[in-house]
């Protein structure tokens, strides 16, 4: 099928063979090799077809785009710079294999045409229509693929103006032999150029034309003062889009965005910053250029931890946990022992207690109240102790005659505002306790086994449990009241831990695997499998990282958000009973029945 470009034309198809159109008569090869087979596109002031061009044996696939100018003089004479100006910017960006080249650009019939390289593919927009939303890792590999290209664009010091999906095309994967080819490995190109902007080599400009798709354009652009952070603002509310599926005018209210509420499933918090710093209205607090965006990408996938520091307690550990200033370890041991421990200050624990006021069993759990003032261990002899660590001494037992813990204390957890503690225990319950009065005031009850591990969401409305009875339980804590229960696991479930955001729930069990659910639906995300039972579970509180201590000594690395195992670390040379990150999230710390500590670090982060 052939098309006729004139575009008064009421007819424009014609059959294959056809010289002229059989409607308006025009001519149908232009400039005698070029012949449009349909149109794909029109914009204000132009349409774009896709042609094969005559002249070449292979008869390959390029790109018309016609111009056709505005009514009015000073309209026309605008609207044939930025056509020209597309022109200019293609012969100079078209160098890179992303960006289609120009082959020619002329004026035919009283109309201009540019003839660029076709890039086959669908765009990201198409796509997206066709597949759904985005997942973290498409979002992560796309950022990667496409920044990289918006670096050259702006080194070439011009800033693109349009980004969206639909200006951007993803190449079909190509192969030749056993190898994929680059066009694979880059397999996104960036098209649309009719608005772009010369710098003329300064970082801003003064006014400009008013130019883009609104839903995608920043403020500073809207006013005709574009930057090279427009363009990284249009690629964070493309970004939003492809997670959401949704219009940018729908993700936001008033002056806010509020993409978040509209995602089919959670982003970590850590790929959720760094699109909202492209989002900024302000551009002096919005990513500067590319390669910033790029830098902070790199640190989002540590892969490789070393061990910076050990201690040796001289019995099996069976707990750690951090202070709130991520200055201080805190462990329990089989010898019935609480031991303290500084970074730096050598390897002897100072130890809280004596044999009057000490646990008399081993101490299984651990944790730091939320201001750093108060510890409070859990104990084989079903106590519960609140220490004060400033002077080491203990405060209180938390004690209820009535209802008293009958079996191990496996378990506590604190809420952020240090007020209440819940309690797990062999003995199948929960029990809730106001930390100021050491009084109890709900038991929990509906677990069929041993309660194994508890924790307490970020925002203090949620408690969650795992069991020997192979379930996890979600529990409104204000109420003491069972939500939901997930099932899928086949042994014990030996942890439970809350994402920072408390979207996902992680569950580590002796069936070898940790299990990620979806707090709100209670929808199974991912599984994820290591190959010995999982005794601990802990999240990053900076990181898209979720890790888990085995019996066999190794702890497993996984991003949570797109399930790549990340790593394996042979940590210890017995079971990680416990394992921690710090709050400032720099560090992770390991406690193992080998009697030792370890402190963990990205290799070559320095800190």
């Amino acid at each position: 099928m052939n098309h006729c470009l004139n575009p008064t034309c009421k007819q424009p198809k014609n059959p294959d063979g056809n010289k002229f159109c059989q409607t308006c008569g025009s001519k149908l090869l232009l400039r005698d090799h070029y012949r449009a087979l349909k149109a794909i596109g029109s914009s204000t002031y132009s349409r774009t077809f896709l042609a094969i061009d005559e002249d070449i044996p292979s008869k390959p696939f390029c790109v018309i785009k016609q111009f056709f100018p505005p009514q009015t003089v000073s309209e026309a004479q605008k609207a044939a710079e930025l056509f020209q100006r597309e022109a200019v910017q293609l012969d100079r960006l078209g160098q890179h294999p992303q960006i289609p080249r120009l082959l020619a650009y002329f004026e035919q019939d009283n109309h201009q045409y540019l003839i660029q390289d076709f890039m086959e593919g669908k765009t990201l927009g198409e796509e997206l229509k066709q597949s759904g939303t985005f997942s973290e890792t498409q979002i992560f590999t796309f950022l990667k693929q496409i920044l990289p290209l918006l670096h050259f664009v702006h080194s070439n010091q011009v800033i693109h103006r349009d980004i969206k999906p639909t200006n951007i095309i993803r190449h079909p994967s190509v192969t030749e032999g056993n190898m994929e080819s680059e066009t694979h490995l880059n397999s996104l190109a960036l098209v649309g150029f009719s608005a772009v902007k010369s710098v003329a080599n300064k970082s801003t400009i003064g006014n400009a034309t008013i130019i883009g798709s609104p839903e995608y354009t920043a403020s500073e652009q809207l006013m005709g003062k574009p930057t090279f952070a427009s363009d990284l603002y249009s690629l964070g509310v493309t970004c939003i889009e492809l997670l959401t599926q949704s219009s940018p005018f729908n993700l936001r209210h008033g002056n806010q965005w509020e993409w978040r509420q509209y995602l089919s499933r959670p982003v970590s918090a850590a790929l959720g910053k760094i699109l909202d710093k492209l989002l900024q209205d302000k551009v002096s607090q919005r990513y500067q250029s590319a390669q910033e965006v790029l830098q902070d990408l790199e640190t989002l996938q540590p892969r490789e931890w070393k061990c910076v520091e050990t201690f040796t307690s001289g019995s099996r550990i069976r707990c750690v946990a951090v202070s709130p200033d991520s200055q201080m370890i805190a462990s329990g041991s089989e010898e019935n022992r609480i031991q303290l421990w500084y970074a730096g200050r050598g390897k002897s624990g100072e130890q809280l207690g004596n044999w009057l006021s000490g646990h008399s069993g081993w101490v299984q759990t651990v944790v730091f109240s939320p201001n750093g003032r108060l510890l409070i261990s859990g104990s084989c002899d079903r106590s519960l102790k609140v220490w004060d660590l400033g002077t080491g001494k203990l405060v209180r037992s938390l004690v209820d005659w009535f209802a008293p813990h009958n079996g191990w204390i496996n378990t506590v957890a604190i809420n952020s505002s240090g007020t209440i503690l819940a309690s797990g225990s062999t003995d199948t319950t929960i029990k809730l306790w106001n930390i100021s009065t050491g009084k109890q005031f709900a038991t929990l009850t509906e677990h069929q086994g041993t309660v194994e591990s508890v924790a307490i969401s970020a925002d203090g409305k949620l408690l969650a449990s795992g069991s020997g009875d192979r379930t996890v339980k979600l529990w409104e804590l204000s109420k003491g009241k069972a939500v939901r229960t997930f099932t899928g696991h086949q042994d014990m479930v030996r942890s439970v831990t809350f994402s920072p955001d408390s979207q996902i729930l992680a569950s580590g069990s002796r069936d070898n695997t940790i299990k990620l659910w979806q707090v709100n639906s209670g929808e199974l995300l991912e599984s994820l499998t290591h190959t010995d039972w999982i005794e601990t579970v802990a999240f990053s509180p900076q990181l898209p990282l979720v890790v888990g201590g085995t019996r066999n000594g190794a702890i497993g690395f996984w991003n949570p958000y797109t399930a790549e195992e990340l790593n394996v670390v042979q940590a210890h040379s017995a079971s990680v009973t416990s394992v921690v990150f710090t709050p400032n999230g720099r560090a992770i710390i390991s406690g193992s029945a080998d009697g030792s500590i370890k402190l963990w670090q990205v290799a070559n982060s320095g800190v």
